[in-house]
C-alpha cells in the first residue's frame, strides 16, 4: 500500500512538471507586444509579413507629412511619460512601430543606441507595453502599415511646432 502510494506521488510530480512545463512553453510562443530587435526573429518575419506598408506610403510618399506623424507618435509617448512620472529623457533608442488600419499602435520594437542614458530594459518594455495601452494619437490607414525609425527624448516637438505657426 505505502509502495503504491509512493508510485501514485511520483506520477503525479511528473505529470504537474511537465504540464507547467508544456504551459510555460506556451507562454513562451505569444508574441508579446514590446520586444527588444533582434530577440525575436519569427515574430519580425511574421510582422514584416502583416505589416507591409511604410509609414510614408500611407502619406502618399509625402515626407514632411510622414515626419510630423512619427513625432507626434513621439511627442504623445513624452505626455504619457510625464502623465505617469517616468523619465524618457535622455533615452536614444532605434524603433519599429506596427500600425493597424485603426491607426493604433499593436507592436514596438527597439534597441537602445549606445549613447542612450542607461536605462533598465524591463522597465522600458513595461512603459511601452503601458504606453500601448494608453495610446491618444491615431494614424488611421486602409492598411497595415510601420515604421523603422530613430527617437530621442526629449524630441522638443511641441516646441517647434510653436515656432513654426508664430
Amino acid at each position: 500500500m505505502r509502495r503504491s502510494f509512493s508510485v501514485f506521488a511520483v506520477f503525479f510530480f511528473l505529470f504537474c512538471l511537465i504540464s507547467n512545463n508544456r504551459a510555460a512553453g506556451l507562454r513562451d510562443t505569444l508574441p508579446s507586444k514590446v520586444f527588444l530587435l533582434g530577440e525575436n526573429e519569427e515574430l519580425m518575419d511574421a510582422l514584416n509579413k502583416k505589416y507591409p506598408n511604410l509609414l510614408i506610403a500611407v502619406y502618399d510618399n509625402n515626407m514632411d507629412k510622414a515626419y510630423d506623424r512619427w513625432m507626434e507618435v513621439l511627442s504623445d509617448m513624452e505626455d504619457y511619460a510625464t502623465s505617469i512620472n517616468y523619465d524618457l529623457k535622455g533615452i536614444k533608442l532605434w524603433m519599429n512601430i506596427y500600425w493597424n488600419m485603426n491607426g493604433y499602435i499593436d507592436y514596438i520594437g527597439f534597441y537602445l543606441k549606445p549613447n542612450s542614458r542607461n536605462i533598465k530594459i524591463n522597465e522600458l518594455k513595461a512603459f511601452f507595453t503601458s504606453y500601448l495601452r494608453h495610446q491618444k494619437i491615431k494614424l488611421s490607414a486602409s492598411k497595415y502599415y510601420y515604421h523603422n525609425g530613430s527617437a530621442t527624448f526629449p524630441t522638443h516637438y511641441n516646441l517647434l511646432k510653436e515656432k513654426q505657426q508664430n
